[in-house]
């Protein structure tokens, strides 16, 4: 009998568990459903509390009453909740897919870009090729004046795709950092628009990211080496610099500063040479372009910045270019840099049998500084510049006229007669 009553329990177990597999539990009444997650929430709170503490209570007996009252509000669910909501509140989370059908793709790719993108972000089937397509788009729509560019604008699109990117991790990858170098073997694609598109916005904050972060990134992840690394940053400040130079001088002068100021305080394993090529680009335009540099468009203060700045990242050569950044200050123009440039044994003259552009730089800033010498009316300071230029670069001041007939060579003949006594003649001794 007891051997009976034995089996008789086990016998009712497979029983049950077979009756469970032929008819399954009925689904739990709502009443249930919130019982079952009330006990669930009650017990995460308490381990997730037990595990990570907010506060011990000998640091809450040291804290004012008021602090107090606030500790006993907190605990680490309520940390946890706001970090979650954090995600669940992100535009990129908040959207639902919508269903449609192929042949409606072209379409709505066309009709919206972004809201396509973003679809496809919610969907989980979101990438850079596609979020190239997006923003190739979206340039055409910008580029095109009107209330659909405006509505474009407003929607922040490049802000939206930098957050993709940052979320999804992509921003760190070996696809992201090609498509956004200059690499003359890779064709730069429309990810590359980000940086223009982005500073419009106002959001810098992705651009810094992505020209920081790269010094974390490790060869096996990116299968990029040391230099590659360097190439990208050194792009990336180029186009970033170029990109706010459009929207005005001190823009350019405030994204190249920030980047020299890391340089300085040794940041990020960032060398002279990543943000030489940005300078050297932003000093050409002032050089060529004067004009953008008067007091009215660019700050005094700014503009001084960036001309002492050139001795971090040009060496010697960055006396000759000082020089003539000082030739074009805004508020304060002056002379005395380029005459004591070329006045010094060890300055200009140590140049004069460099690269064709380096001389073609000197004459610029001779017959510059000449220039302004003779408006002030300092004649034999004058007199010094244009000598110096005569007697180094003669072949590059004198007119280049086609001898093809010996009329045209006698012509250039007493064409380069005049100009030597013009050279001569033009100042008195």
């Amino acid at each position: 009998m007891a051997a009976r009553a034995t089996m008789q329990p086990a016998g009712q177990r497979a029983l049950s568990t077979l009756a469970s597999k032929l008819h399954p539990q009925l689904p739990l009444t709502p009443r249930e459903s919130q019982q079952l997650l009330q006990l669930l929430t009650t017990s995460f709170r308490t381990h997730l509390d037990r595990e990570h503490p907010v506060a011990t209570p000998e640091a809450r007996s040291k804290t004012p009453s008021h602090a107090a009252t606030k500790d006993r509000v907190a605990s680490s669910h309520g940390l946890a909740a706001q970090h979650i909501d954090s995600i669940l509140t992100n535009p990129l989370f908040a959207r639902k897919p919508q269903r449609r059908g192929s042949e409606a793709v072209a379409v709505d790719i066309i009709k919206d870009p972004l809201s396509w993108f973003l679809d496809q972000v919610a969907s989980g089937t979101a990438d850079l090729s596609k979020a190239a397509i997006c923003l190739q788009l979206l340039r055409t729509d910008l580029d095109r004046p009107g209330e659909r560019s405006n509505t474009v604008k407003e929607r922040r699109p490049a802000s939206l795709m930098a957050e993709w990117l940052h979320t999804s991790g992509l921003d760190t990858s070996k696809e992201f950092l090609d498509k956004l170098n200059l690499s003359t073997t890779i064709a730069r694609s429309s990810i590359s628009s980000l940086i223009p598109m982005l500073l419009n916005e106002g959001n810098e904050a992705p651009l810094w990211r992505w020209f920081t972060r790269t010094t974390e990134l490790r060869m096996e992840d990116t299968g990029m080496d040391v230099y590659q690394i360097q190439s990208f940053r050194t792009q990336l400040l180029s186009d970033m610099t170029a990109v706010a130079r459009t929207i005005s001088l001190d823009s350019a002068f405030t994204v190249f500063l920030r980047a020299h100021d890391m340089v300085l305080k040794g940041n990020f394993g960032l060398a002279p040479m990543v943000i030489q090529p940005a300078g050297a680009r932003l000093a050409n335009v002032i050089i060529s372009q004067p004009q953008i540099a008067s007091s009215a468009n660019c700050s005094s203060d700014l503009y001084h910045s960036f001309l002492l700045s050139t001795s971090n990242w040009l060496n010697h050569w960055s006396s000759a270019v000082q020089a003539m950044l000082y030739l074009h200050h805004p508020t304060e123009p002056t002379t005395q840099p380029g005459l004591a440039f070329i006045k010094d044994p060890k300055g200009a003259v140590q140049f004069v049998n460099s690269t064709k552009s380096r001389r073609h730089f000197l004459v610029q800033l001779c017959l510059g500084v000449a220039r302004q010498l003779v408006a002030e009316e300092n004649f034999p300071d004058a007199q010094v510049a244009m000598s110096f230029t005569k007697d180094h670069f003669a072949e590059i001041v004198l007119s280049k006229i086609p001898t093809t007939s010996r009329h045209t060579l006698i012509r250039a003949k007493q064409q380069e007669k005049r100009n030597l006594n013009m050279l001569d003649r033009l100042l008195p001794t």
